[in-house]
C-alpha cells in the first residue's frame, strides 16, 4: 500500500519533470530565436555601416531573411513619388524573370498582391480563398506565377509607404505563419531604419562629392588665376621696365639692348629687331637687331615687299609661318631676296608701333629652329608690349628736346624764386580770368547771360532809386546763320558769329552792355537813354551794319538782324519780362519781314496769345471745310489776254477771310506748312484736271528743298493726279532761298528734271537775286510787288528792270511782274520789256468752286512727312 502510493509519487513528479522539460524546451528555442532576430537586426544594423553600394546591402538583407524563414524567392520594391513609378531594387525569383533595376509606372503594379500591400500599408499572409476572395473584389490582379504561399509586409517610413518587402514559396511542404508575418513585420522596420540610414549616408557622400568637385574647380581656377596673375605681374614688371628706360638709358642704343633684354623674359627672342620708319616713310631703319645666321643685313633700306612692309601696311599684328609666308608671297606682298630681307625664318612675329594712330615702325621677333614654336598668345603679347614700346620709343625721341626743356624749366624756377611777388599778381590774373571766363562767352569774348542778367539787375535797382534812370533792353537775331553754318561748316559759322559781334559792338556805346545768349542771338543793355528814339537809332545801326556782306574766302554772305526793343518803363520791373518782351517783339520783326526792328507793347503780347490760339485752331481744322482757294490770272498786259492763273488759299475763321501770308505765317509756327502746301498742290492738280490750258501758280515752302524724300511726296502727289508736270509751276519766295544751300539745289534740280516748271518770286527783295536766276533751274521770275511799286517812279529801277528783262530772255525764262495796281505801273513796266502781269488793274482774285468730293483731311506736322 504503501510502496503503490510512493510508486505513484514517483510517477507524479516524473510527470511534472517532464512537463518542465518541455517548458523549458520552449522556453530556449523562443529564446534561441529571439536571439537569432537580435543577431539579424544586429547585422541589418551593422550593414547600414558598413555596406559599400545598395546592391551589396539588399543582397546581405536576403541572406539575414534566409536565416530567419525560407526566402529562396525575395524581392524589395520601392516606391518613387515624383515620378509614380515601383522600382524592383532587388529580385531573386524561382519562375518570373523581371530585370532587378527596371521602373515601372506605378498604376502598373498597383493591382498585383504587391501593389495590395504598398497600397493599403499592410502586411498580407497569401492563402488561397484570401487571394481568391481579393481577385474576385477586383482588389488585386494576378501578375505572376501562382505560388504556393505568399507573405508581403509595407515599408513604411514617417507615416507613409515607401515599398514592399515579400517572400513567397513554390514549394508544396514550405509555408508561412502569422508569426512569419510578424517577424518580417518587426525586421522590416530595422531595414527600413537602415535604409534610411544609407540613403542619408549617400546623400551625405554625394554631396561631399559634390562640394569637393566644386572645391577641387574653384582651386583649379585659383591655380589658373595665380598662373594669370604671376603672368601678369611678371608683363607689367616687364612694361613698367620699358617705361622706365626712357628716362634710365644713355642712348638709343642702350634704351634698344635693355628692351631686348626684357622681352627675353617674356618669349624667345634669340632672333629680334626694332624696325623704324623714317619721316618720309620711304625708308625702314633696323635701328637694333639680333639674328643668328644675318649678322650684317644693312642698317637701313627702301620700303620693298617684305614681312615687315607686310605688318606696316596691314597695321596688325602678324603670325606667319612657313604656310603662311607662301599665302604671303603669292598674293604679291613678299619677296625672297635676301640681299634685303635676310634668311627665311621658320616662325616670324611682328607688330606694328603705333603712335596716334600712325605706324613709326614694327617689332619683331623670328626663329630658324624647329625646336622654337610661338604661338598666338605669343603674338598677342608682342602686340600688347609693342604698345608700349612704341609710347617709350617716343618718349625716347622726344627725350633730348625735354632734357633742353627741364634746363630751361631749372632755370626759370631759379627766377622765379625771387619773384613769389609777382607769381601773387600771376595768381590774381588767373583768378581774374576764371572769373571773366565764367562770365563771358568763349567764343566772342562779349559777357553770356550770367553777367548780362547781373548788369541788368543793377539797372533795375538803379530805377527803383533813380525814377528817371531810362534803359532798354534790345534783343538780337540774325538772319540766316544756320544756312551758313550748315552749308559752309561750323568754323566759318564762329567767324560769322565773331565778326557780328564785332559789327554790334561799332554801333553802342561804351556804357552799354552787348551779351551773347547763344547760337545767333544777342542781348544788349542800353543804358541812360534819354528816349526810345535812341534804341531805335542804335537797333537801325546794327540792322544796316548786318546788311554789308560778310566775306569768307573769296565768296560773300549776307545775312541781316531782326530786333526787338523793350523799355523799362516802371520801378518794380523785372529782368524776366524785360528779356521775354524784347524776344517777343524780336520774332514781331521777323514775321514782319526781318531786317527791322519792333518796340515792344501790349498788342505784341495779345498778338502772341492770339497767334497760338491760331496754331491751334488751324491744328483742328478741316483744310476742305475751313480752306477756300482763290483764283488770280496772270494777263498780257498789251492785249488783256490770261496767260496763266495763280491759286492762292484763304482760311475761314469766325466769318473772316485770313490772308493768304497771314495763314502761311500760322502754319509754319505750327510746323503745318508742308501739310497745307502738299494739301495745295493736290487741289491744284483737281483744278488743272477740271480746267486744263494754262499753267497754274503754286506757291510752295522752301522747307520741301532740304530733303529728296519731301520732293518725292511732291512728285508724287502730281503723278497720282496723272496731270501732266508742264502744267503745274511752283513757287519759290526769294527771302526764304538760301544763296549758298547745296541742297536746295540739288532739290530744284530734281524737281526741273521731273519736268515741273519753277518760279522765282518776290524777286528784287534781296541782294542775292541776280544768283538765283543765273545758277538755280528757275523757268519763271515774278518781280516783288515792292520793286514794281517803284518801277513807275524811279529810272533805276527801270533800268533795271531792263535789264533783268534782256538776262531773262537771254536765259529762256520766263518774266512776269506781281503787284501792277495801277496804269502808270502798267505802262513803266511795258516800256522796260515786261509783258505778263498780275494785279488788281487786272481783277479782284476770284473764288474757286468747292471741291467736289469733300473728305475730311487730316492735319500733320511736317514731321510726319520727313
Amino acid at each position: 500500500m504503501l510502496k503503490s502510493e510512493t510508486e505513484q509519487s514517483r510517477l507524479r513528479e516524473v510527470a511534472r519533470l517532464r512537463k518542465a522539460v518541455v517548458r523549458l524546451k520552449k522556453l530556449t528555442l523562443k529564446y534561441r530565436q529571439s536571439e537569432v532576430v537580435q543577431k539579424a537586426l544586429f547585422r541589418i544594423s551593422e550593414l547600414a555601416s558598413f555596406v559599400r553600394d545598395m546592391s551589396e546591402f539588399y543582397s546581405s538583407v536576403h541572406a539575414i531573411i534566409g536565416e530567419l524563414m525560407m526566402a529562396r524567392n525575395f524581392f524589395i520594391c520601392l516606391y518613387d513619388e515624383n515620378d509614380d513609378t515601383v522600382k524592383f531594387v532587388y529580385f531573386v525569383d524561382e519562375y518570373d524573370d523581371m530585370p532587378s533595376l527596371e521602373q515601372f509606372p506605378a498604376d502598373t503594379l498597383r493591382r498585383g498582391i504587391t501593389g495590395y500591400v504598398m497600397r493599403t500599408g499592410r502586411p498580407f499572409l497569401y492563402t488561397e480563398e484570401d487571394f481568391d476572395a481579393l481577385v474576385a473584389q477586383g482588389e488585386i490582379r494576378d501578375l505572376g506565377a501562382p505560388p504556393v504561399d505568399w507573405l508581403g509586409v509595407p515599408l513604411q517610413s514617417g507615416g507613409r509607404t515607401i515599398g514592399a518587402m515579400v517572400v513567397q514559396s513554390y514549394t508544396e511542404n514550405v509555408f508561412y505563419s502569422t508569426a512569419d508575418k510578424e517577424l518580417l513585420m518587426f525586421v522590416s522596420q530595422h531595414i527600413v531604419n537602415a535604409l534610411e540610414r544609407i540613403r542619408q549616408r549617400e546623400f551625405l557622400q554625394a554631396e561631399i562629392n559634390r562640394q569637393t568637385a566644386n572645391l577641387r574647380d574653384i582651386n583649379r581656377d585659383l591655380e589658373l588665376q595665380i598662373v594669370e596673375r604671376k603672368r601678369a605681374e611678371k608683363v607689367s614688371a616687364v612694361l613698367y621696365a620699358i617705361s622706365e628706360l626712357t628716362n634710365t638709358s644713355d642712348s638709343m642704343d642702350s634704351f634698344f639692348k635693355h628692351l631686348h633684354a626684357h622681352i627675353g623674359q617674356l618669349m624667345n627672342n634669340d632672333n629680334f629687331f626694332v624696325a623704324l620708319l623714317d619721316d618720309e616713310k620711304k625708308n625702314i631703319h633696323f635701328a637694333y637687331y639680333v639674328d643668328e645666321r644675318d649678322t650684317k643685313l644693312r642698317a637701313s633700306r627702301p620700303l620693298g615687299h617684305g614681312m615687315t612692309e607686310h605688318v606696316i601696311k596691314l597695321k596688325k599684328p602678324v603670325f606667319i609661318d612657313e604656310d603662311e609666308y607662301k599665302k604671303v608671297m603669292s598674293r604679291g606682298n613678299g619677296d625672297s631676296r635676301t640681299k634685303y630681307y635676310g634668311t627665311r625664318p621658320k616662325q616670324w612675329l611682328g607688330s606694328p608701333l603705333i603712335v596716334e594712330d600712325e605706324v613709326i615702325g614694327v617689332l619683331s621677333v623670328q626663329t630658324y629652329s624647329d625646336d622654337v614654336s610661338y604661338k598666338q598668345d605669343d603674338l598677342e603679347l608682342l602686340n600688347f608690349v609693342s604698345q608700349h614700346v612704341a609710347v617709350a620709343i617716343e618718349r625716347r625721341r622726344n627725350a633730348d628736346e625735354i632734357r633742353r626743356v627741364n634746363t630751361y624749366l631749372e632755370k626759370k624756377v631759379a627766377e622765379r624764386t625771387e619773384e613769389l611777388v609777382s607769381e601773387i599778381e600771376r595768381r590774381k590774373k588767373i583768378e581774374e580770368k576764371l572769373f571773366y571766363d565764367a562770365h563771358h562767352d568763349t567764343l566772342t569774348g562779349l559777357p553770356n547771360r550770367a553777367m548780362f542778367t547781373e548788369r541788368l539787375q543793377q539797372a533795375l535797382k538803379q530805377k527803383k532809386r533813380y525814377p528817371n534812370h531810362n534803359f532798354a533792353v534790345l534783343f538780337v537775331d540774325l538772319d540766316r546763320f544756320k544756312d551758313i553754318n550748315d552749308t559752309l561748316g561750323h568754323s566759318t559759322g564762329d567767324e560769322f558769329l565773331q565778326e557780328a559781334s564785332r559789327r554790334i559792338g561799332e554801333c553802342v556805346r561804351d556804357n552799354d552792355t552787348v551779351a551773347r545768349l547763344g547760337g545767333d542771338e544777342f542781348v544788349i543793355l542800353l543804358n541812360l537813354i534819354r528816349h526810345v528814339d535812341d534804341a531805335k537809332e542804335i537797333a537801325s545801326r546794327i540792322i544796316e551794319k548786318m546788311r554789308q556782306p560778310f566775306v569768307f574766302g573769296a565768296n560773300e554772305h549776307y545775312s541781316g538782324a531782326s530786333v526787338g526793343i523793350a523799355e523799362c518803363k516802371a520801378r518794380n520791373d523785372s529782368a524776366e519780362r524785360l528779356l521775354r518782351d524784347a524776344d517777343a517783339a524780336m520774332y514781331q520783326a521777323k514775321g514782319m519781314g526781318r531786317g527791322r526792328f519792333v518796340v515792344f507793347d501790349e498788342s505784341i503780347h495779345n498778338e502772341l496769345v492770339a497767334s497760338l490760339t491760331r496754331e491751334t485752331e488751324l491744328r483742328h481744322a478741316d483744310f476742305n471745310e475751313d480752306f477756300i482757294l482763290q483764283e488770280e490770272a496772270l494777263v498780257e498786259m498789251r492785249s488783256g489776254k490770261a496767260q496763266a492763273r495763280e491759286i492762292q488759299v484763304r482760311w475761314q475763321l469766325d466769318g473772316t477771310l485770313l490772308p493768304t501770308e497771314h495763314l502761311l505765317n500760322i502754319a509754319e509756327k505750327a510746323g503745318m506748312i508742308m501739310a497745307v502746301d502738299q494739301w495745295m498742290l493736290s487741289r491744284c492738280c483737281e483744278l488743272v484736271k477740271e480746267k486744263p490750258g494754262k499753267q497754274v501758280y503754286v506757291s510752295v515752302s522752301t522747307k520741301h528743298l532740304f530733303k529728296l524724300a519731301d520732293i518725292k511726296v511732291l512728285l508724287a502727289i502730281i503723278r497720282d493726279s496723272g496731270v501732266a508736270p508742264e502744267q503745274l509751276v511752283l513757287e519759290f519766295s526769294e527771302m526764304e532761298l538760301s544763296d549758298s544751300s547745296k541742297r536746295q539745289l540739288t532739290c530744284l534740280r530734281h524737281l526741273a528734271e521731273a519736268g515741273v516748271g519753277l518760279a522765282l518770286s518776290d524777286f528784287g527783295r534781296s541782294t542775292g537775286a541776280l544768283h538765283y536766276i543765273l545758277n538755280y533751274p528757275f523757268t519763271h521770275v515774278k518781280l516783288a510787288p515792292r520793286f514794281v511799286a517803284d518801277v513807275a517812279s524811279s529810272k533805276r529801277a527801270q533800268t533795271t528792270v531792263r535789264n533783268v528783262v534782256n538776262l531773262c530772255a537771254e536765259l529762256n525764262i520766263e518774266l512776269a511782274a506781281a503787284g501792277v495796281d495801277s496804269q502808270t505801273q502798267c505802262d513803266a513796266l511795258l516800256s522796260a520789256g515786261v509783258k505778263i502781269a498780275q494785279g488788281l488793274l487786272f481783277g479782284e482774285p476770284e473764288r474757286v468752286k468747292p471741291q467736289t468730293s469733300s473728305q475730311p483731311t487730316s492735319l500733320k506736322s511736317d514731321a510726319n512727312y520727313a
